[in-house]
């Protein structure tokens, strides 16, 4: 079986082809920088090519003769501040995916959506995930098995959600003002993520389904911040915002390097990203964090 992916080269795409290494596949993986990921060369069955997933043709012609396509492109954040960075990487990338796998007969399509993907959501990020998952399961379902994972926040060696916060208390060491403090999450190990995604390319039960991932517990955003802290040894005081002072924090952060947080992070925050009906798996938070932090 070969296997095209889109978005591989980052931080749950890496773990995903060491989980796909073990296995009897050969796939291709496209990157917009060969040289800053060609440690990926390590794999005996890997083909990294550098193309833009942007241009159609070309992505039609790297993509000739697999069997699955995964795409897991994905932002949290956009350069701009109306929507059009998502619509890129979250809608726009969807349609050509549906239009390649059409022309090419990929027959199996499996896609990284999140919770509380909705076109009708609170934020550019929800919105333009929603959309993309609408998009392909209305449309590609006419001739491929359609499987989309829709995790809530994703740990592990290397998160950009862990990591973030651990970044920024040692920048704010004593009082750490908190936005949306009280918002909900089950963070999901991706290891687990990983897994589970592998094993659903030939599972006939995941297919032409929206698949809800929580972890084992449910934590508010400033019970995962105290953990951090604890788990780093600080002795940092956490001092939760209201809505109105998680907006204003929101508006001024929007503009540091690295955009920490932004006015769209608090529209997403504004729905707990929790599903009671959706699987879940057994990895703890507090079980893995401290390997990695």
């Amino acid at each position: 079986m070969k296997i095209c992916i889109l978005g591989g080269t980052g931080f749950v795409g890496r773990s995903l082809i060491n989980a796909l290494s073990k296995e009897n596949y050969t796939f291709t993986v496209i990157t917009r920088d060969f040289d800053k990921n060609k440690d990926l060369a390590i794999y005996p069955n890997l083909k990294l090519i550098q193309e833009d997933v942007y241009n159609e043709k070309r992505m039609l012609e790297v993509s000739k003769s697999h069997d699955v396509l995964i795409n897991l492109i994905g932002i949290l954040n956009e350069k701009g501040f109306r929507g059009k960075g998502f619509y890129l990487a979250h809608s726009k990338i969807a349609r050509i995916i549906l239009n390649v796998c059409k022309q090419n007969r990929i027959k199996r399509i499996l896609h990284m959506s999140a919770l509380n993907a909705d076109p009708g959501g609170s934020s550019h990020y929800l919105r333009t995930k929603g959309e993309a998952e609408s998009f392909l399961h209305t449309y590609g379902e006419r001739f491929a098995d359609v499987t989309s994972f829709r995790p809530s926040v994703i740990f592990g060696t290397e998160d950009s959600f862990i990591n973030r916060f651990s970044n920024l208390l040692k920048i704010i060491p004593f009082v750490f003002p908190l936005a949306c403090a009280q918002t909900r999450f089950a963070p999901v190990y991706v290891g687990d993520l990983v897994n589970f995604m592998k094993d659903s390319i030939d599972d006939v039960s995941s297919f032409n389904k929206k698949i809800d991932i929580c972890g084992p517990k449910i934590y508010t955003l400033e019970e995962i911040v105290k953990i951090v802290i604890e788990v780093k040894g600080y002795s940092t005081k956490v001092i939760p915002l209201n809505n109105a002072l998680s907006k204003f924090q929101a508006v001024i952060m929007e503009f540091l390097p690295g955009k920490p947080f932004s006015i769209d992070n608090f529209n997403s925050c504004l729905v707990d990203s929790i599903s009671e009906s959706g699987l879940k798996f057994k990895t703890e938070l507090e079980s893995v964090i401290k390997q990695y932090l």
